[in-house]
């Protein structure tokens, strides 16, 4: 038990100094993963570097890779300018339209399918006057509703363990909760960041009067102020110019990103589970064999950065994972006396893993912990397994976890420190709001019922 005391106290240390020192927490992270790995869990180097999440480093390179070419070709503007004359002048609809696109998307297989939304979105802000982070939030909760439907990846495995576990599940209320928490948490999103939808847009006379407009991208930590540093400006064509004629290059772009999109959803209705990050991966190379002289920096647009900071977090919590600290964390919810509280305690240590490691690992774990907690009674069985899902969920907007990560290497590279940091407060604050909001409308009725 000491050890794996000291192993979170090293953790929570790796966080602290990182946070009043310019020390790279991936790296920092990542040599205490090796460190405690080999002083105090007794492994060798080879299992501890088995933890480190190759598939999200696949994923993170291939999307990233994908965007970058179609960001730097201008394939990427010219789709948010054919997206946009869908929705016409009522840019205030763009976070719904997100929201609605990635909810979709995530419901028909994989929840990382609405990680291909999250590019786009990003750039919708940066072209339009709108703040990042709620383009972000938009999509990264729509991707959390739809995940948990019954034919999604999360809802699969939240329905499937509890079932095996014995309990008698119902999926569609799991998707119901799932949709209703995000719509709130989207819906106050929107109502606090909102204002920044529309600042310093142009008026119709200034836009009637101006040729190409400078797009002045607002502060993505909405009250942090103004100055120099706070805005991003960059020259583009207005909106209501006429369709460009892509070329070859450009063409075969779209033609990438239609085919990935495609792929995704397609396959997933005949079962079959096609990896994002290698299809995007895959793509990317022939485009690179086909035009090497254009896409010759295309390497750079990949945020290494984040990749190291994802990679070494999640190599940590494996090693404390083999150390039997991430059960010892999670069973001591169930030693408390009130089952309200206990079930809340769960949904907190879920939440706070779940924001440093991977959700699809965590619910086949943290589901049958709440097993004692359930058998003894007090507290509704499907009530605690839905909240105890739903709060592993909501933190994956944190940089720390895929999604987080890749709306952070999506954005213009100026402002990712200030859009990692917001990201950050979000999805950690929600270790707290979510287990709150989840445990007061799906357990406290059935407790209070008891």
């Amino acid at each position: 038990m000491a050890a794996q005391i000291t192993a979170l106290l090293v953790l929570a240390l790796a966080f602290l100094i990182a946070t009043v020192r310019p020390v790279h927490l991936g790296a920092l992270s990542l040599a205490a993963a090796l460190a405690v790995g080999t002083g105090l869990a007794g492994l060798e180097v080879k299992d501890i570097l088995a933890g480190f999440p190759v598939d999200i480093l696949l994923l993170l390179l291939g999307v990233t890779l994908l965007f970058g070419i179609a960001r730097a070709n201008d394939t990427l503007d010219w789709v948010i300018d054919r997206s946009l004359r869908l929705i016409g002048n009522r840019t205030t609809l763009v976070p719904l339209l997100f929201f609605v696109l990635s909810a979709g998307i995530a419901s028909l297989g994989s929840p990382l399918a609405a990680i291909v939304l999250i590019p786009v979105s990003v750039s919708f802000a940066g072209r339009n006057r709108l703040s990042p982070v709620v383009l972000a939030l938009a999509t990264t909760t729509g991707g959390s509703a739809g995940a948990f439907a019954p034919t999604s990846l999360f809802g699969l495995i939240t329905a499937g363990t509890a079932e095996g576990s014995g309990i008698d599940f119902d999926g569609l209320f799991l998707f119901a909760s799932a949709l209703a928490v995000n719509l709130v948490l989207f819906v106050a999103s929107w109502m606090l960041f909102g204002k920044y939808l529309v600042k310093d847009a142009p008026t119709a006379d200034e836009s009637s009067s101006s040729g190409p407009s400078a797009d002045v991208e607002p502060d993505p930590l909405p009250g942090s102020g103004g100055g120099a540093t706070a805005t991003v400006t960059r020259v583009s064509a207005p909106s209501v110019a006429a369709p460009v004629k892509l070329n070859s290059y450009q063409l075969a772009t779209v033609a990438s990103l239609l085919l990935l999109v495609c792929s995704v959803i397609g396959l997933a209705f005949f079962g079959v589970d096609l990896h994002v990050g290698a299809t995007a991966l895959g793509l990317s190379v022939l485009l690179m064999l086909a035009f090497t002289k254009e896409t010759s920096e295309a390497v750079k647009r990949v945020d290494w950065s984040t990749i190291l900071l994802v990679g070494g977090i999640t190599t940590y919590v494996g090693v404390l994972d083999h150390m039997g600290a991430v059960k010892s964390v999670a069973d001591l919810g169930t030693k408390i006396s009130s089952p309200l509280l206990a079930a809340f305690a769960l949904c907190v240590c879920g939440a706070l893993i779940s924001a440093v490691g991977s959700t699809t690992a965590l619910l086949a774990i943290i589901i049958p912990l709440a097993l004692p907690l359930v058998e003894a009674g007090g507290v509704p069985a499907v009530g605690v397994i839905c909240a105890l899902a739903l709060s592993s969920s909501l933190v994956d907007i944190s940089p720390l976890s895929t999604v987080g990560a890749t709306a952070v290497g999506a954005v213009d590279e100026s402002i990712r420190p200030q859009v990692r940091r917001f990201l950050f407060q979000w999805g950690f604050s929600m270790v707290i709001i979510g287990p709150v909001l989840l445990c007061a409308f799906l357990v406290l009725p059935g407790y209070l019922a008891g």
